[in-house]
């Protein structure tokens, strides 16, 4: 009996950690997408790069702390795959290159869209 409470309380605690990540991963990544959608975006678009920079630096400098936590709840190679795109979107927007610079930003908010959908707790993705 002692086995099955321990095993229940372990359960539980992971259990809960999971929950408590999927709701900061939730707020995080609708925020990330926000910021991309209304400002980094729209700041390419008009060319406005030293704003997009500047954002869009603040944007990076806190998926790499955030990732640091993701690393235990979500897919390595989606994690690696976010990681190129804002490498690459960086160089673009450093670059002054609107077409590829927008594209990459776009590609990156459908890949966070997707890391979040793919990991959260739904009955599709459990089975």
């Amino acid at each position: 009996m002692r086995n099955f409470i321990i095993s229940i309380v372990c359960l539980g605690i992971l259990v809960g950690a999971w929950a408590v990540f999927g709701f900061y991963s939730n707020h995080t990544i609708d925020r990330y997408e926000q910021v991309l959608e209304d400002s980094i975006i729209k700041a390419v678009e008009t060319e406005q790069w030293e704003k997009a920079y500047t954002e869009f630096r603040e944007l990076s400098e806190d998926w790499h702390r955030y990732k640091k936590a993701a690393a235990f709840f979500l897919d390595t190679q989606a994690i690696n795959d976010t990681d190129y795109s804002i490498a690459k979107a960086k160089y673009y927007i450093k670059a002054k290159d609107v077409s590829n610079s927008s594209g990459e930003l776009a590609c990156l908010k459908e890949q966070l869209v997707f890391l979040h959908q793919n990991e959260s707790i739904t009955w599709g993705n459990i089975f």
